[in-house]
């Protein structure tokens, strides 16, 4: 089952979208925040500024009429309404004259503190300060408090005024303090700026979940679909078909994979038919060759009857000689007059050679006849027997040759599961092979043994004149000759036939070649996993 992944691609699409959305949110909350506490912290100012100017005026008409009970009595009711307020009229020397806390009353202030500083730098001077300068947010006791000062001018109506007049040329006449502490106003701030990052972690949660959804319908469900529909055409399900109904990018592709398929289950259909029509043929052909390759080995066979046919003409002829001459022997004696058939003379030696040379024709004649018999299937063999058998065949043909034939046949050697008839006929060819490689003569060497892993081994080597190099790869094609006897040239199929019968049993045969050294061929025939040891003899 196709299943989330964290590599996957709607995974990835959806953890990038949510981390992009969620910093932008969290830099909107962030500059919704700064700009809100800047706009909070102005709209503190110009309300400082403006309880200045109220303070100020509650205060004037004390101040010009000279009237300190009036001022004190002003600024504490004040401080009384508000106890975040603290005001303090300083006079031209820094000396804390009223003050809305009774003990700070004749203090004097450090002027090079900073909030102080602004008062006392030489330029610009305190009542020339704008606004923004005559306000400022300092730390007392870690609340954040925000301080006003306002200048008290020598006005007119004071310089004039019979209760304490000033000269006219004195400026200014003291300063005007007063601090707001902003710790409500900050717990305000604080707990408008938590609901905002709730605001904007709950929108990240929500937007989180929206594109979630949105990717889960719109990306994984198709790409899901596309890769079932995909992984059905690999296991050759080639109707399988993507479903989508909306008109998006994944459905064209989708839409392009049901082509793909389409065409597939058309070109698959054809293979099949293909196919069937290409077995069916080669069933026709399979059997067409089978009876090529019977009519081959038995065009082989007639061949090898016909090179046989004068080896036992010769080889029964001196036999069959014989008894005629001993029967015509025994015929004279037996018509003469005087002598007739005498018991005790050579007559026993007669009959006894009469009956050996007739048993060599039939021993002759029954294995010519055993290699020109239809083969009647498979069989427990002895290879050993069928070698035998072979050489006694052979025998007038390689002493017309003056081929010597030596045999290394072990002894114990298991039998093997052929038919006796086309084994014979492929060793029978090799040796004929050998025998013609030897025009001036030489020896045949046949050689069986048992060799791992279970398998029977045959070794036919003679010492002729060797096979060349170019000529060696070819020697197993059909029709590849390179014999020319007495103006007939051979047709080259008596080494196809015995590559044909040595795989048709499973077996391998290799040759080497050493041009002018001899050649040699080996026959191996594997042995079923059950096959018995058998003394062959």
């Amino acid at each position: 089952m196709w299943r989330w992944r964290y590599n996957s691609l709607t995974v990835r699409l959806t953890t990038a979208l949510v981390v992009i959305i969620g910093l932008l949110i969290a830099g909107a909350v962030s500059v919704q925040r700064a700009l809100q506490e800047r706009g909070a912290d102005e709209l503190a100012r110009q309300n400082g500024l403006s309880l200045s100017d109220t303070v100020y005026g509650a205060l004037q008409n004390s101040m010009l009429m000279n009237d300190g009970f009036g001022v004190d009595n002003t600024i504490r009711s004040i401080a009384a309404r508000s106890s975040d307020v603290l005001i303090r009229i300083f006079d031209k020397q820094g000396k804390v004259a009223y003050s809305s806390v009774p003990d700070e009353v004749g203090r004097t202030f450090d002027t090079g503190a900073r909030f102080c500083r602004r008062c006392h730098e030489k330029a610009p001077p305190i009542d020339r300060l704008d606004a923004t300068r005559r306000t400022q947010f300092i730390n007392l006791a870690g609340v954040r408090t925000l301080g006003i000062i306002r200048p008290i001018e020598n006005e007119r109506a004071c310089s004039t005024a019979s209760c304490h007049a000033h000269e006219p040329d004195r400026h200014l006449l003291g300063l005007l303090a007063v601090e707001v502490s902003m710790a409500s106003s900050d717990r305000e701030q604080q707990h408008t700026g938590r609901l905002m990052t709730a605001v904007g972690v709950g929108a990240i949660v929500v937007i989180s979940v929206v594109v979630l959804l949105l990717m889960r319908n719109e990306l994984h469900r198709p790409i899901h679909a596309l890769v079932n529909t995909l992984d059905a055409l690999g296991r050759q399900d080639y109707s399988a078909r993507f479903v989508g109904t909306e008109r998006t990018e994944l459905a064209f592709v989708g839409a392009a994979i049901n082509r793909m398929a389409q065409e597939l289950d058309r070109a698959n259909a054809e293979l099949l038919r293909w196919a069937q029509t290409l077995e069916r043929r080669v069933d026709e052909k399979t059997a067409e060759l089978k009876i090529a390759q019977e009519r081959v080995l038995r065009v082989e066979r007639m061949a090898s009857l016909g090179k046989l046919a004068a080896v036992v003409a010769h080889e029964i002829n001196n036999p069959l000689a014989s008894v005629l001459t001993y029967s015509r022997l025994l015929v004279r004696r037996a018509e003469s007059p005087t002598k007739g058939l005498v018991v005790g003379d050579d007559t026993r030696e007669i009959l006894d050679a009469i009956a050996s040379e007739s048993a060599r024709c039939g021993a002759i004649v029954s294995n010519l006849l055993l290699f020109t018999r239809s083969g009647g299937g498979a069989q427990p063999t002895s290879l050993n027997d069928v070698t035998k058998r072979v050489l006694f065949l052979l025998k007038h043909k390689m002493d017309l040759a003056k081929v010597e034939a030596v045999t290394d046949l072990k002894a114990d050697l298991p039998t093997l599961e052929c038919d006796p008839g086309q084994i014979e006929q492929a060793l029978l060819a090799l040796c004929v092979n050998a025998i013609e490689a030897m025009p001036t003569g030489g020896t045949l060497t046949i050689r069986s043994t048992v060799v791992q892993p279970a398998a029977i081994e045959i070794v036919i080597r003679d010492t002729g004149v060797g096979i060349p190099a170019e000529v060696l790869a070819h020697v197993f094609e059909p029709f590849f000759s390179t014999k020319s006897e007495g103006g007939f040239t051979g047709l080259g199929l008596g080494l196809a036939v015995v590559d044909g019968i040595v795989n048709k049993y499973h077996g391998r045969i290799a040759v080497t070649s050493d041009p002018g050294q001899g050649t040699s061929f080996t026959l191996t025939f594997p042995l079923p996993a059950a096959a018995t040891q058998e003394g062959t003899g």
